[in-house]
């Protein structure tokens, strides 16, 4: 047999990803601690998201596709979430959740799904940013156990799905300052961006304001500026059709509805990054700052003017995240900043900047061999101590189903037997049923009452919605979900005013007992939620969602767009 010739393609891209295998094993060996105990880890945003995914698996099993509208998600009000909520990566937590069969299941699933992601945008970034192979490799199986990746294991936040990709915006930003000839690749910057949008619409806006910084700063050192700022120009709008679909969301959930919006952090300071209260794992925060800063200091004399560019960046958005800026004052000052909730989120994106100047010092030869080692064998030490705190954390979180008393609304104390059937709910391969016995209702993006105004009680809504959700009273409401509408039929004892719980958007269109159904305000109501006159004996509701026909091209574009793009790419490698 002859040996394969050390160029072979086949060997050097197995050279190139053997790193992908590493990051495999050490994520299925921190989940070991779940597996065994078989237990879910519910975060804050755990049954939110939930019941997400579980409305895109079965719109795959029962081939009943809706785009705008969520038919079978909190037992199936016809919400909107998903159309402007990271449409890709709902659709792609849809399918591992039906593929994995069980809650329990999904969650080592996506974490290994999510590490290998992870892992693969901060290899790509680094190599792009001319970081030696070898380098890139230690720092890409490091980068899935830093803090802003684990928060998805262990509290469900969304944000680890963005910050996976973040290493590929910095990759485009690098390139501004070190590509004099052609800083900017229109087709790489749009599809960059597109796929954070379609992620998590807050990274995506982090990695926009670090763009800008980056082209604020290339701008000034180009010969061809005009050139430049053209193909930024153009890199938006190819963006704009390869995210139509966002759009498309935003007009329909936006125009004609009064929104209620994400959860308001009253106290944003408190949620900035304070190393004095760290606790836990955000240790990890402190520890990857500190190797970060130390490993760049000691050749920052020698980085080149984009390493610099990229490590003060880095240094710039921790302090954004830090207490060290009066957050409070600043979101009474500029309310429209508040969808960011909690400043420590820009901790994500300065961690991939110091990391992505660490990798570059660390490929170089300005230190020497000594140093160098020294550094890299650091690199590991870091590594190892990451992927122990995080089995550690995964073990302290599965001897408690509530990793956070805020993972279910409203707050109250489960017997051991009611923890028991809980836990061998999210177990089960029926995922309708853990859904109802751990509740939280969230009522983000829901309609309002035109009365409603934002100093009014912020549970509210969330007291509303529970009541209607889960403990309604009344008649038992038997739904029928179709491939175009849905039906609830119930027997009223009596004639009398009933709260359906269904979302009544603008264009949210019903049929009660035969007739057109005309919503009115009810200034007793947080939410519009559809109120109807119930009578006596048999009743019917059927209702649907009509998209404007503007939000149902936008759809095409976006399909016709990456379409484009995927046969342009595959040609492209041909």
């Amino acid at each position: 047999m002859s040996v394969l010739p050390a160029q072979h393609p086949v060997r050097t891209w197995l050279w190139h990803h053997i790193f992908i295998l590493i990051v495999i094993a050490l994520s299925f060996l921190a989940a070991l601690p779940q597996l065994t105990s078989q237990s879910a880890i519910l975060g804050v945003d755990g049954l939110f998201h939930f019941n997400r995914f579980y409305d895109i698996a079965m719109q795959l099993k029962h081939l009943n596709f809706h785009y705008f509208v969520a038919p079978y998600e909190y037992q199936g009000m016809g919400r909107m979430v998903n159309s402007i909520y990271g449409p890709f990566a709902a659709g792609l937590n849809g399918v591992l959740l039906l593929l994995a069969g069980s809650y329990v299941k999904y969650q080592v699933l996506s974490r290994v799904i999510l590490s290998v992601v992870a892992a693969e945008c901060m290899y790509v970034a680094l190599r792009r940013c001319r970081v030696t192979n070898l380098t890139a490799q230690a720092i890409a199986i490091l980068y899935p156990f830093t803090y802003q990746i684990i928060m998805w294991n262990i509290r469900q936040s969304f944000m680890s799905w963005g910050a996976a990709l973040m290493p590929l915006g910095v990759m485009v930003g690098v390139r501004m300052l070190e590509n004099r000839e052609h800083p900017i690749n229109i087709w790489q910057t749009a599809v960059v961006m597109a796929l954070l949008t379609q992620t998590h619409l807050i990274s995506a806006a982090q990695i926009a304001l670090m763009l800008l910084l980056y082209a604020i700063i290339a701008v000034r050192r180009l010969p061809n500026r005009r050139d430049f700022l053209l193909k930024i120009g153009q890199a938006i709008l190819l963006y704009l059709v390869l995210c139509a679909n966002v759009i498309a969301g935003l007009v329909e959930i936006f125009m004609g509805n009064r929104i209620l919006g994400v959860g308001q952090v009253k106290y944003p300071g408190e949620n900035a990054f304070n190393v004095l209260v760290l606790h836990r794992s955000r240790y990890l925060i402190l520890v990857v700052l500190v190797a970060s800063l130390v490993i760049l200091l000691i050749g920052w004399r020698k980085l080149s003017f984009s390493t610099k560019v990229t490590a003060s960046l880095g240094t710039g958005f921790y302090v954004l995240s830090s207490v060290l800026l009066p957050w409070d004052t600043i979101f009474r000052l500029l309310p429209v900043i508040s969808f960011i909730q909690f400043p420590s989120r820009f901790m994500a994106v300065g961690t991939v900047l110091l990391l992505v100047a660490d990798g570059q010092l660390l490929s170089t030869t300005i230190l020497g061999r000594g140093w160098n080692n020294l550094l890299r064998l650091g690199i590991a030490g870091l590594g190892v101590l990451l992927i122990g705190v995080n089995g550690y954390s995964t073990t302290q979180h599965t001897q408690q189903i509530f990793a956070v008393p805020r993972a279910i609304y409203p707050a109250q104390k489960y017997a051991t037997k009611e923890l028991e059937n809980l836990r061998t709910a999210f177990n089960s391969s029926n995922l309708a049923k853990p859904l109802t016995l751990a509740t939280k209702s969230t009522p983000d993006y829901l309609p309002l009452q035109p009365n409603y105004k934002p100093t009014d009680n912020v549970f509210a809504a969330y007291e509303e919605l529970d009541h209607v959700l889960y403990h309604r009273g009344g008649p038992h409401l038997h739904q029928t979900i179709g491939r175009h509408s849905t039906t609830l039929r119930w027997t009223g004892t009596k004639a009398q005013s009933l709260t359906l719980p269904v979302a009544m958007y603008r264009n949210t269109q019903a049929v009660l007992n035969g007739h057109a159904f005309q919503y009115r305000n009810n200034p007793k109501q947080t939410l519009r939620l559809a109120t109807v006159q119930s009578r006596t004996g048999q009743n019917t509701f059927t209702f649907h969602y009509q998209p404007r026909l503007i939000s149902r091209l936008l759809l095409w574009v976006t399909a016709i767009g990456w379409l484009g793009m995927i046969i342009w790419w595959w040609h492209s490698r041909a």
